[in-house]
This record gives structure tokens, sequence and C-alpha cells, in this order.
């Protein structure tokens, strides 16, 4: 489960390492003053557990910046992905770009970010969105990015497959870098 993927070594039990460098993160678009005005009154309803997380703080950010795109985009919600018996579980948060022939409740084949939510610490959920990205590329879809968050603070990771390595970013974004998170985020849809 990917929930079992608590630690860099659980990581590497399936062949990826997890490092820290400075990721060159996407942040050409800008988020609007709406959007951002509107993600603010998220914030200000904001409580302290992973649902909340999920719902008051990810799903607004992800849905408010996903209204400024003109492209077709899909959220998926607690999304099951199994590759074998240790790369299975629920992704609380997928993005994922729809093509014309694609419904907006498949993962489709153009997953963007991987989105995963904590109560606690940023820490206790870096193997695990890791191990989620791993899943996805190995399922034959190329989500390029993952994002944790616990509401209060944000990291950015990335997978390169081809070397077998995920990157997290050198350093947290806390609260008041959500419009920088936000338009990292939009970034990374339009990339």
């Amino acid at each position: 489960m990917f929930s079992d993927f608590r630690t860099k070594t659980d990581l590497e039990r399936i062949g990826y390492k997890l490092k820290e460098k400075d990721l060159s993160l996407p942040e050409h678009e800008q988020i609007s003053d709406a959007a951002y005005d509107n993600i603010q009154t998220f914030m200000k309803l904001f409580y302290s557990n992973e649902e909340a997380v999920k719902a008051l703080i990810l799903t607004p950010i992800v849905v408010n910046v996903i209204e400024q795109l003109h492209g077709k985009y899909s959220i998926l919600y607690e999304e099951y992905i199994e590759v074998d018996e240790n790369l299975r579980g629920r992704c609380d948060l997928i993005v994922s770009k729809v093509e014309e022939d694609d419904t907006n409740d498949t993962l489709g084949d153009y997953p963007i970010v991987v989105i995963e939510a904590k109560k606690k610490t940023i820490e206790e959920a870096l193997s695990q969105c890791a191990a989620e990205l791993v899943a996805l590329h190995k399922l034959g879809k190329h989500a390029q990015y993952g994002v944790i968050s616990t509401g209060d603070d944000w990291m950015f990771l990335e997978i390169f497959p081809e070397q077998q390595l995920v990157y997290q970013h050198h350093r947290k974004f806390y609260l008041p870098d959500i419009r920088r998170v936000a338009n990292i985020l939009l970034s990374m849809l339009t990339v």
C-alpha cells in the first residue's frame, strides 16, 4: 500500500531514490486576483485535519487554478491505483488533462500532478507521494509532479523515471506563500 511508504528506504525497495535539490519549478503563469481572493476565502475556514486539508485547501486551490485555464482537466479524488501488491492504494487528488475522447471521471493518459494531504508533517508523506508517482509511470501515465500539503506547509516533488529518482524541492512553502504555490500549480498544468 502507498501508506506503507514512510521512509526513503521503503522507496529504495522498489528501485527508486528520493533526493533533495533545487527544482526548477515552473512559475511563469500568474493566478488571477479573483481566483486568489476565492482561495483566501477557503483558507479562513481551514481546520487542521487531513480531510479538511483536502476539502478546504487543496480542492479549492486546484479548482481555482483549473478555472483559469482553457483546457479540459479533471480532479480525481481518492483514486485507486494498482501496479502490483507493493504499489497500490488511493491517491488523495490527481489532476489530469482530459483529451477529447476521455471523460472527466477517468485517469486518462495525462495525469499531471499527484497531491497528497497530511495532518501533521510533510515529511511523513514524501515517500508515499513518490511511490504514487512511480506507480503512475509504471502504468504508462506521465505524471511529472507531486505535491504534499498540510494546509500550512507545502512541498513539491518531481520524478525522473529514466534515472529512477524522485527529487523533493530543497525548501518548503508556507501559508504566506499561497499565491506562489497557486502560480506553480498553474504553470505545472500548462507545461
